[in-house]
Formats: C-alpha cells, structure tokens, sequence
C-alpha cells in the first residue's frame, strides 16, 4: 500500500484499488492515469495493491452484521483496506479481465465489502463515496464480458458507493499488442475518469 502527497494536512485523498498482479502491465497503466488526473485536481491518492496483500475469503459467517459488531471478524489486511477507504472522498479500482472476469483477489476484496451491507441488502458505506472502474482485457470486442463486468460494479454499488464511470479497455495485452501508452483513446478515457470522479 502506497500513500503519495500524504503530508498535505486536510486534503482530498482518493484510493486507487490495482486489481493486477502485474505492477507496470497495461492495467497499472491506465489506473496511473487516471491518478495524474486526480493529481492535476489538488487530490492525494493511496494506492492499494491486492497481489501483495493477505486478503482471506469471506466465511459468510455474519458475524458483521450482529447487534453489537459492524465490522469483519478476520483479521487481516483487509482490516487497514477498510480504514483507507473510510478515510479517502472516492475510490478507483482497475483489474484485468480473466475468464471473463475480475481475478480472485479482487472477487475476494468485494465478498470482504459484506460489512457495508445490511442483511435487508440496504447500502451501510456512508455519506456520498463515489467509485469508477477501469477494467482491461485482451479481447477486442468490448461487450463480451460486460454483463459480468457490470454485475462486479452492480455488486460494489450494493454498499451504496455511487457508480460514476467504467471503462472497458479493450485490446491490451503488455508485450503482445500495441503498449496503452501507444494508444491515446485509452489513456485520455483513464484520464476522464480521475477527472470525473470528484465532480
């Protein structure tokens, strides 16, 4: 966990979720610009990198949801995921596609939301938390995973985050197909989407 600009007192800070294990990949890339464009805007960013971090799975034990406990039981890294996202204005995650999905570590992170929901489903994340998503795949048609890339934002939304942007980056494959940098139809969408996060 990366934090950048962290000694500026009361300042915005957004956290950037890396949903890729592959630090420099195409995924990396673009989550990079879409924090120049938070930089741009006077915003503090902390990067999480879930690859390198202890994430159990969820146990569906409930026990974050008892009368006298809000939050998860495990202990581990998601414990300091969940402080940094309370403490930030926003949230952006980028992830590779994998058979036609996020990769486990970042399915894992969002089972381990369960605390921000209530068992009627009501939205527990307080206050107005807005959240984009970038995600990148090989494939270049940009509606073969989209039902299930959608359904992966839907899933985050239930913790009543508002859902700003998603970006499907579509083509991308580090050392096989054009680098993103090469391709300014991608990086100036990243780059919206820290732009649009804040407004």
């Amino acid at each position: 966990m990366e934090q950048k600009n962290s000694d500026t007192g009361n300042q915005k800070t957004v956290t950037l979720l890396m949903g890729s294990p592959r630090r420099n990949g195409s995924t990396h890339f673009l989550l990079k610009e879409a924090e120049r464009a938070l930089r741009d805007q006077g915003i503090a960013t902390q990067v999480i990198f879930l690859d390198e971090l202890t994430i159990h799975d969820c146990r569906g034990c409930h026990q974050c949801k008892t009368e006298n406990n809000s939050r998860c039981i495990v202990q581990d890294d998601m414990q300091q995921v969940y402080r940094m996202m309370e403490s930030s204005c926003g949230l952006v995650i980028a992830a590779p596609v994998y058979f036609g999905y996020v990769p486990a570590m970042t399915k894992a992170w969002l089972d381990r939301l369960v605390p921000y929901i209530g068992m009627d489903l009501s939205p527990r994340f307080s206050g107005h938390y807005p959240v984009s998503f970038i995600f990148v795949q090989n494939m270049p048609d940009p509606t073969l995973f989209e039902t299930a890339l959608r359904s992966f934002a839907g899933g985050v939304a239930m913790t009543g985050m508002s859902v700003r942007d998603i970006m499907i980056a579509t083509d991308c494959e580090k050392g096989v197909k054009p680098p993103v940098s090469e391709r300014p139809e991608l990086t100036e969408k990243a780059y919206a989407i820290g732009m649009n996060l804040p407004g």
